[in-house]
């Protein structure tokens, strides 16, 4: 699909491009809607404080304020709650309260919330054989992986997740082959097999529950997992036992493969505020107002996991040695920080959903960073949320 401004399917994920396309993925790939017809909307009380003067070290090693660091960071929008009150909200690049903007892999939170509420309801239990729960995944590499290989990403299936592989975007390699089968980019003429096909291509690499490796099509698997015990589409059920209990402003969207499934690895879109308020629940022990959305075991276990998560992240080959050394595990789709107290959501690009509990602060950021990855940028980026939830604690 082309644009008045040149963005087709073959570049929006390309430096200039998401710029543009990452407010307006409708354009560029089928998407299901996700909606409130069910709740009211939670409206989310103002308790303004400033916080653009706060100071933290930036990437050469010099103070810089949250100020300017929005502005040399390609920010789209950042959304500060503390004490469930927005302290701080501004919008970049012409996106607005209402704009949906690409989540990445901030989707995968939503998907394993998702999943957390249907362990809450004891359609499956983290312990479960992922084979039993969905039979036609038997003969694949998650041959005796249980639902918490996958979940916590420590499953040996064999998949190379670089980002830099995608300075050659026309080589032969699993991410964007992957890609080509899953709506973010083109496929041409071939015949489809969409996300679970091709995740039925990939080998068993090592045993399960030997280390973590961070590998998005594993994500894909919770989603089937979530359709297979609740007998209804993904973005169905997100709609109406999460984001509707939630009490979210706008619709959301998730892009679809070319044979109608989810891609919840990383192809969610919402509006800022409704990010802000997956946070909140998450520092609230799962409630949004009154109500238990998630529930509250999955919350605790998402931010305390356990001894073996923890030695299972240390023992990752392909974790730099500066992340293993600072953060404590990935658990239930969110990257704990600090054990008990600190975790976020992340996504290439620069897309965050960051608790602090101890602060009382959620921080949702989205960004449209030119590198998918880029290891320094995301870590000033890391250090501007802390210095924020540290001021307004």
């Amino acid at each position: 699909m082309d644009v008045r401004d040149g963005t087709t399917l073959d570049n929006w994920l390309t430096d200039p491009y998401p710029r543009r396309s990452f407010q307006r993925v409708r354009e560029f790939a089928p998407t299901a809607r996700i909606a409130n017809d069910t709740h009211p909307p939670r409206i989310l009380e103002h308790d303004p404080r400033e916080i653009e003067h706060v100071e933290f070290e930036g990437l050469d090693g010099a103070a810089v304020t949250v100020a300017d660091q929005l502005a040399r960071s390609q920010a789209e929008g950042l959304c500060v709650l503390k004490d469930g009150r927005i302290a701080y909200e501004r919008y970049f690049n012409g996106m607005t309260e209402r704009t949906p903007h690409l989540l990445m892999s901030v989707s995968k939170s939503w998907c394993c919330a998702l999943l957390g509420v249907q362990v809450g309801k004891g359609l499956l239990r983290r312990s479960d054989l992922v084979t039993d729960i969905v039979p036609d995944m038997a003969g694949t590499s998650l041959n005796g992986a249980t639902v918490a290989h996958v979940v916590d990403m420590t499953a040996g299936t064999e998949f190379v997740e670089d980002y830099d592989l995608y300075a050659d975007p026309d080589a032969d390699n699993p991410l964007l082959e992957y890609e080509r089968h899953t709506s973010y980019r083109r496929l041409g003429d071939r015949e489809p097999i969409g996300a679970l096909g091709h995740f039925r291509t990939y080998p068993t690499a090592y045993e399960h529950g030997a280390w973590f490796d961070y590998r998005s099509p594993l994500t894909n698997i919770q989603a089937h997992m979530v359709e297979a015990v609740t007998g209804r589409r993904f973005h169905e059920v997100l709609s109406e036992e999460l984001w509707g209990p939630l009490g979210q402003e706008f619709d959301a969207d998730i892009m679809l493969d070319p044979l109608g499934f989810p891609i919840v690895d990383g192809g969610m879109s919402c509006s800022l505020r409704d990010l802000a308020r997956l946070g909140q629940a998450y520092l609230d022990d799962g409630r949004a107002g009154d109500a238990q959305v998630i529930p509250a075991e999955w919350v605790r276990d998402t931010r305390e996991g356990d001894d073996e998560c923890v030695r299972q992240f240390q023992a990752s080959p392909t974790l730099d040695q500066p992340t293993k050394g600072d953060w404590s595990m990935y658990r239930n789709a969110f990257w704990v920080i600090r054990r008990g107290e600190v975790l976020s959501g992340l996504g290439i690009h620069g897309q965050y959903c960051y608790v602090d509990r101890p602060a009382g602060v959620v921080i949702a950021r989205l960004s449209t960073y030119p590198l998918a990855w880029n290891e320094a940028q995301s870590a000033e980026t890391m250090r501007s949320l802390a210095a924020i939830a540290a001021h307004l604690a």
